[in-house]
């Protein structure tokens, strides 16, 4: 075990703490004797031994704080300072307990000059100290301590003013620096005191033995100045005794263990409060004052906290704005990525709309990643964070002297180039490269849809369902041809079959894939949700005619019959790989949200989300579409059929999302706004 850990494993068990403990209270009891007990002044041994008991202890306690901050590096600045503390507190207490001063009180000795640093190291000791053993540290814990503290002192200030100063004949200047031994440890109580209020009250052994410690100090303090104002101070008294036994107790404390960091507890108005009331203290003190003598240091106290409590409000006031600046960047930043998100792509989306023109267009590019589910579904999710997050960093580097990058939403990125349209070729190919990677087993590519800008759109969600389109339709030149030539045939064997049945496959994919867009899913997702639209009725190829055609009811032979052709889809797209996840939407697609449908009686989430789609969309496709039993009915009847049909048939989502599409589509469908709003 190396010097080092043996050191800090000799501080944590706790041995030297019990040891200064155990050589302070003999050495303290022995000078406490003399002091009570002991015989007269006049006996020269007797006056020694008390005096080199003094002597003693004061050393043993700058020694044990030099120790600790020599042997153990941890919080090391904080017991320098404390070091030094002790080290100013034992010159002058030596040479007034030597008796060799002039102990007056109209008079501040070089020695009181030798003890002006306890305070102020002490101080600095005890705020490193918060810093490291308060959790979460903030600098107003500091300030609130500071305002607290001086508004003890200023109390402290009135009361020794009043009590025991009013009618001295000093000078103001002695009068206040006599006063700053009492009010220094006052206020270094009372900052104790509000550290162990600030962790609930449930302070540990280091803690609770400062405030003793501290408070041993204030009491031996203001003692001295009420015996230097009465002028029978006298050396090796049961004063120096308190003084004594302060510092072994501070010292104790300093050799503590050091535990975890304790929770702040203390937060909000009653934080406030404490504050608030310190403040109200200081300026009573000020308003009092104005009629009755305080004196000086309680009126320099009493500022001193105002002025306290305006630099807290400036700090709380910084605070605030760059928690609303850190709360607005993380608003607009994508989590995984740390580009932009679709909030932020929007709002620099408007304003390059307004600042753009025909001799200084911008360019919105859409990106889609191909083959990341097939990476996600097989290395797992982590992996593929893991991989958004390298993509997304490389997009950022490539695209920060052209433009912004953004992450939209799962494996969607977007970029807006600012350079014109000229490059724009050169900058969607280096955007696109940076989006790509490959490895064994994987290939991650991406696909893009353009739009120049204000030439193609004017506006930022119009540009944005352009560049979507785009991106989709150039997805799908990238599939493969033996996939797009399968689909292409079974399309075409229906329409032959059934030449009405084209229009209605077309209108219900292209209603699916605007509500898929508007449900946020994938871009693979949609892919599938689309082609299961095209093909859901792929299986009505083995229904007999006189079944299909029939003019009247079915009979229940032919409704099972019927029901059949869903299963049969799914077999025949399941005969091509590639159409496999389509399949399975095509063989749930008339399933029913509370669990009647066909033909497996899935219900609510079990239902694949794809297949809760084509439903609604084939449902309202054929309401509004003559059949041989009956006529189309209404655009609005029909929404108003699958609003009544939500939570039984359909997936109310869907059903929402489905009105808001017919909603965006009065070129198609007349004007619906109106039906959103209708209970």
């Amino acid at each position: 075990m190396s010097a080092g850990a043996v050191k800090s494993e000799v501080f944590r068990n706790g041995k030297p703490a019990k040891l200064v403990l155990a050589a302070g209270v003999a050495g303290l009891s022995l000078h406490a004797g003399y002091a009570l007990f002991g015989p007269s002044s006049s006996d020269r041994l007797d006056e020694l031994a008390a005096s080199w008991a003094f002597y003693g202890l004061a050393l043993l306690a700058v020694g044990a704080s030099v120790a600790r901050s020599g042997l153990v590096h941890d919080e090391r600045p904080a017991w320098i300072a404390t070091s030094i503390a002790f080290g100013a507190w034992f010159i002058g207490s030596v040479s007034y307990a030597s008796g060799g001063v002039d102990d007056s009180l109209y008079s501040f000795s070089l020695d009181d000059a030798v003890l002006a640093p306890v305070a102020g190291a002490a101080a600095f000791a005890v705020g490193m100290l918060v810093r490291s053993r308060v959790k979460p540290f903030q600098p107003t814990i500091l300030l609130d301590g500071l305002i607290v503290s001086l508004a003890v002192g200023t109390l402290t200030a009135v009361v020794m003013y009043s009590l025991v100063l009013r009618d001295a004949e000093a000078s103001t200047a002695v009068l206040a620096l006599k006063l700053t031994f009492p009010l220094c440890a006052a206020m270094l109580l009372a900052f104790s005191i509000w550290v162990i209020a600030l962790i609930g009250w449930k302070p540990n052994r280091m803690w609770i033995t400062t405030a003793i410690g501290l408070a041993l100090a204030m009491a031996a303090s203001a003692f001295f100045v009420v015996q230097i104002v009465r002028g029978d101070y006298a050396a090796g008294s049961v004063l120096d005794s308190l003084w004594l036994g302060a510092g072994l107790l501070l010292v104790y404390a300093a050799w503590q263990p050091h535990d975890d960091p304790l929770p702040v507890k203390l937060e909000g108005s009653r934080r406030l409060t404490a504050t608030s009331a310190a403040a109200a203290v200081a300026l009573g003190v000020l308003v009092v004052g104005q009629s009755f003598s305080v004196g000086f240091a309680a009126v320099t106290l009493a500022s001193a906290t105002l002025v306290a409590l305006i630099a807290r409000a400036a700090v709380s006031f910084k605070e605030s704005l760059q928690m609303f600046a850190d709360a607005r960047i993380e608003a607009q930043t994508d989590s995984l990525t740390g580009l932009g998100n679709r909030r932020k792509l929007m709002t620099d989306l408007r304003r390059e709309l307004q600042l753009a023109s025909v001799a200084s267009p911008r360019v919105l590019v859409l990106f889609d990643l191909d083959g990341f589910k097939r990476y996600n579904d097989t290395y797992g999710h982590p992996a593929g964070d893991v991989l958004l997050a390298r993509l997304g960093a490389n997009l950022g580097r490539a695209m920060k002297p052209y433009g912004g990058a953004y992450r939209v939403g799962g494996d969607e990125f977007c970029v807006l180039v600012m350079t014109g349209a000229s490059s724009a070729k050169t900058i969607i190919a280096l955007a696109a490269a940076a989006l790509s990677e490959q490895g064994e087993g994987f290939a991650i590519k991406a696909s893009n849809g353009a739009v120049i800008l204000p030439h193609e759109a004017r506006d930022a969600t119009l540009a944005m369902k352009i560049a979507d389109q785009r991106m989709y339709a150039h997805k799908e030149d990238r599939r493969s041809s033996a996939t797009r030539q399968t689909r292409d045939i079974l399309l075409q064997v229906l329409q032959e079959r059934e030449p009405d049945l084209g229009e209605h496959l077309k209108g219900v994919a292209q209603l699916a894939m605007g509500v898929g867009t508007r449900m946020f899913l994938l871009s693979e997702e949609l892919d599938e949700v689309v082609r299961a639209a095209e093909l859901h009725d792929v299986g009505k190829m083995a229904i007999p005619d006189e079944i299909l055609h029939k003019p009247g009811p079915l009979t229940d032979a032919e409704w099972s019959f019927v029901r059949q052709h869903t299963i049969i889809g799914e077999r025949i797209l399941g005969a091509a790989p590639a159409l496999l996840a389509v399949a399975k939407l095509v063989r749930a697609s008339h399933e029913h949200w509370d669990g009647s449908g066909y033909p497996d009686g899935l219900a609510g989430e079990a239902i694949p989300a794809g297949a809760r789609i084509v439903a609604v969309c084939d449902a309202f496709d054929a309401m509004t579409t003559s059949r041989p039993y009956r006529d189309a009915t209404s655009v609005e009847d029909a929404l108003a059929e699958l609003r009544a049909c939500a939570g039984t048939q359909f997936d109310p989502t869907v059903v929402e999302a489905f009105c808001e599409e017919i909603a965006s589509l009065p070129h198609r469908y007349g004007d619906r706004t109106a039906v959103l709003y209708r209970s």
